[in-house]
C-alpha cells in the first residue's frame, strides 16, 4: 500500500494528513530541515511500512515552498545519502536498484575467478552498463575518467566499478530532484504548517542592484579576458565578439563606448560602418532580461553552458578561477553580485556563497 500511495500525491496528501499518520509529516519536516540546515539527512530505521512515505512527503513539503535553493539542498543531501548508503550494499542489490529505479540496463563481470579471465586492466570493473544509460549522469562529473571517449567501450557496453555505479545512482536522484516538478494537490493542515515553518528558516534573498557606473573590477573572467584582449588590440573571434558587445550592452555600457572598444580590433581599421551595424544590430534586437521578466533591449550574452560549449570560459579551462562562477550561470547574473559587493566595499568570500546560494555549476 505504501509503495501505491508514494506514486499518487493525491492519495499520499489525504494519508498522511490523517491523525494517525501525523509523525509521517513530522519525519518528513526534519528530512527538509537537516536537509536545509545541516546538509544532511539520516533515513529512518523502516521498522514500519509507512516509513517509505516520508521521502515523497518531504518531496511534497520542498514543492509546496516553491524555492528553487531549499530544492537544490534537498538534492544535495538525498544525494550523500543515496551514496552513503547505497555504498553499504551487495553489489547485486546496487545494479538491482537501477534497474527497477531507473530501468538501466546492467550486467555483472563475473566473481573474481571470471574476472581472472579478462585482461588485466578491465579486471577491477564490476559491472558493465548500456552507454545510454551511463550518459544520463556522466556530464554531470567533471573528471576526466567520466568522458565517455576515455572509458573502455564494447558493443555499446560500458566498464563501470561498484564504487562508480553507486555515484551514479546517487547522481541520479539529485537529477531526478532538481529536474521534475510535482503538480501538488492542495495541502491543509499539518502539511501547510511544515510548508510554513521551513519558509520561516529560508534565509531572504538579497536584491542586487546594479551601480550605475560600469564597474570593470566586477567584470567575471570571461568578460573581462574578451575585453582586455580586444582593448590589447589582439583578434577575438565571431562568437567571443558577439557576447562581449552583448554583455557591454547589457550592463548599460553606451552604444558609442562600445563602439571605440571594438575599434581596437587589429581588423578594424576601415571598418567603422560594420562596427557601427553590428554593435547596432546586438544592440538594439528585442528581447527579455535575464535577472527579470521586464522588457529589454538587445541580445543575451552566451549563459555559462554555452560559453563552456564554444571553448571560450577560461575558468572551464583551467586558466583563471572565481569562485563565484559556481553559483551563476550567465555573465549578467556574475557581473550584478560581484558589483554590489564592490560598491559595498565586500571582498568575496567563498563561504558565504555556500552558504547562502544554490550552487548551479562546477569546475
Amino acid at each position: 500500500m505504501s509503495q501505491k500511495l508514494a506514486r499518487d500525491l493525491g492519495d499520499l496528501v489525504k494519508f498522511v494528513s490523517l491523525p494517525e499518520n501525523e509523525h509521517i509529516v513530522e519525519a518528513a519536516e526534519d528530512r527538509v530541515y537537516r536537509a536545509l540546515k545541516d546538509g544532511y539527512i539520516q533515513y529512518p530505521p523502516f521498522d514500519d511500512e509507512r516509513d517509505v512515505l516520508i521521502y515523497p512527503t518531504a518531496r511534497v513539503i520542498v514543492e509546496g515552498v516553491r524555492d528553487s535553493r531549499l530544492r537544490a539542498k534537498q538534492a544535495e543531501a538525498e544525494e550523500k545519502a543515496v551514496n552513503r548508503e547505497l555504498g553499504k550494499e551487495k553489489p547485486e542489490f546496487i545494479s538491482e536498484i537501477c534497474a527497477t529505479s531507473f530501468k538501466w540496463k546492467i550486467e555483472s563481470t563475473g566473481d573474481l575467478s571470471e574476472r581472472a579471465e579478462l585482461p588485466l586492466q578491465l579486471r577491477t570493473f564490476d559491472f558493465r552498463i548500456r552507454f545510454e544509460n551511463f550518459l544520463e549522469v556522466s556530464p554531470m562529473f567533471k573528471s576526466r575518467e567520466w568522458a565517455l571517449a576515455n572509458r573502455f567501450l564494447s558493443r555499446g557496453w560500458v566498464l563501470v566499478r561498484r564504487a562508480e555505479l553507486v555515484r551514479m545512482a546517487s547522481a541520479k536522484f539529485r537529477q531526478i530532484i532538481l529536474g521534475s516538478r510535482l503538480e501538488l494537490p492542495p495541502l491543509t493542515g499539518r502539511l501547510t504548517q511544515s510548508v510554513e515553518r521551513i519558509q520561516s528558516q529560508l534565509p531572504k534573498k538579497r536584491e542586487y542592484t546594479r551601480p550605475e557606473e560600469t564597474q570593470e573590477t566586477a567584470f567575471p573572467p570571461c568578460m573581462d579576458l574578451l575585453y582586455r584582449t580586444l582593448k590589447n588590440g589582439h583578434h577575438l573571434a565571431h562568437a567571443e565578439r558577439f557576447t562581449l558587445a552583448a554583455f557591454l550592452n547589457k550592463i548599460n555600457v553606451a552604444r558609442d563606448e562600445i563602439k571605440r572598444v571594438f575599434g581596437y580590433s587589429p581588423d578594424a581599421r576601415g571598418a567603422g560602418s560594420i562596427i557601427d551595424y553590428q554593435v547596432d544590430h546586438i544592440a538594439s534586437k528585442g528581447s527579455r532580461s535575464y535577472d527579470d521578466d521586464s522588457e529589454d533591449t538587445g541580445y543575451m550574452p552566451y549563459n555559462c553552458k554555452r560559453m563552456r560549449e564554444l571553448g571560450i570560459c577560461p575558468v572551464d579551462k583551467g586558466d583563471v578561477f572565481d569562485p563565484l562562477c559556481e553559483y551563476v550561470v550567465n555573465p549578467l547574473s556574475f557581473y550584478n553580485r560581484r558589483a554590489w559587493e564592490v560598491s559595498k566595499g565586500y571582498k568575496p568570500n567563498p563561504a558565504y556563497y555556500g552558504k547562502n546560494w544554490e550552487k548551479r555549476q562546477e569546475f
